[in-house]
């Protein structure tokens, strides 16, 4: 199924940019691909935009069975949303703007968000059950963990990492400290022990991904981690609502997506980013997890709002927050899964603090629709 949808999603895409360029028409009214009718809210509207909602569904005892039901279901509404000028608007705006989505501007936001809450009093002095809470994945060196602690000098956090010589230069940095807990453990879907591979370019960092393909070079290290579920790992200590989470784990981003078990735990992870890029489209990536567009699909089923996330290039000390569909994903290249780089905000406005998503708005930018794609 999700192939089946992969290859729709290319073909749709080809004709879709085609009718986006300049001077192009087509001879006949553009026809939506024809579904079996779903019942869901008020269904289609044509002359009506579909309005962005979570789908109200009962988890089933077939998860996986569910998650592409619930897919399915969305994909009826959204698919009149394709034929759409507001897609390619985000897609034009991106490309124009393209350096400012830079793998370093997700530090722009993170910090805007954490200064947010230590306006609200959530990073003082005295630590209490209010103080903000951040799970980040992929601690390496330390510069993630660092630009939060300057936002928020006394948020709560859990840093994982799974290479032993990083992991020890986090916990001996940490070790004394009352708020910050260094885990070796990696993210992913489910509990298990993985070989750890390491990247032969130095511009890569370590992964949980078989040495096969593009990284065929890359060394399998004498060296194991345990994966955990985000879901299992807030249940074990007994955390309640998490403030910000960070996930950049070299491929294996969909695999702890899915671990979060958004689907009744949205609650708990209101709001998070997580990393792009390459990885989702070489063999870093699980050949049987959704890529860029499912994820996406994924999250706006579940009522995430999201945006790519790009910084002023002066400093990067303001946030841009280009708000996005998931059919971004599929326009933007002709390919049936892309490559977009940079990272994306999931925001869930119903469980997150209603004054951070106010001030949020100040960054978001809506861009324009592309006027020749109008219908």
């Amino acid at each position: 199924m999700a192939l089946l949808r992969e290859l729709l999603a290319f073909c749709l895409g080809g004709v879709m940019m085609m009718l986006a360029l300049p001077g192009w028409t087509s001879p006949v009214e553009p026809v939506v691909p024809a579904r079996t009718p779903v019942p869901f809210d008020d269904g289609w509207r044509s002359e009506e935009p579909v309005t962005e909602q979570a789908a109200s569904f009962t988890m089933g005892t077939d998860s996986e069975s569910f998650l592409e039901h619930f897919i399915d279901q969305l994909e009826n509404l959204t698919v009149k949303e394709t034929w759409g000028s507001h897609i390619f608007g985000q897609v034009r705006y991106y490309r124009e703007k393209k350096d400012a989505f830079g793998n370093k501007a997700d530090f722009a936001t993170a910090s805007h968000v954490m200064r947010w809450y230590d306006k609200e009093g959530r990073c003082g002095n005295v630590i209490n059950a209010s103080n903000a809470i951040v799970l980040l994945a992929g601690a390496n060196q330390g510069k993630s963990t660092t630009n939060i602690l300057q936002a928020c000098h006394k948020a709560r956090m859990h840093i994982f990492e799974i290479q032993q010589r990083l992991f020890d230069a986090q916990f001996k940095r940490f070790r004394d400290s009352s708020l910050v807990k260094v885990h070796r453990k990696g993210w992913s879907d489910k509990i298990q022990q993985l070989q750890i591979t390491l990247p032969l370019n130095n511009h890569e960092t370590a992964g949980l991904f078989l040495p096969t393909g593009k990284w065929k070079n890359a060394v399998l290290l004498n060296e194991t981690v345990e994966t955990i579920p985000l879901a299992d790992f807030v249940l074990h200590e007994n955390l309640e609502r998490i403030s910000y989470v960070l996930i950049d784990v070299e491929g294996k981003e969909p695999n702890v997506i899915r671990g979060m078990n958004l689907e009744s735990k949205r609650h708990i992870f209101p709001i998070f980013q997580y990393e792009l890029g390459g990885t989702w489209t070489d063999s870093r990536h699980d050949e049987n997890q959704w890529g860029q567009y499912g994820i996406a699909m994924y999250l706006k089923a579940l009522g995430y709002k999201l945006f790519l996330i790009g910084a002023t290039l002066s400093g990067q000390e303001k946030p841009i927050l280009l708000q996005v569909d998931p059919e971004f994903f599929r326009f933007f290249s002709f390919r049936p899964e892309v490559d977009v780089g940079g990272n994306l905000l999931a925001f869930h406005p119903e469980f997150a603090d209603a004054g951070l998503w106010e001030y949020l708005q100040g960054f978001v930018v809506v861009a324009r629709p592309l006027e020749h794609c109008k219908t």
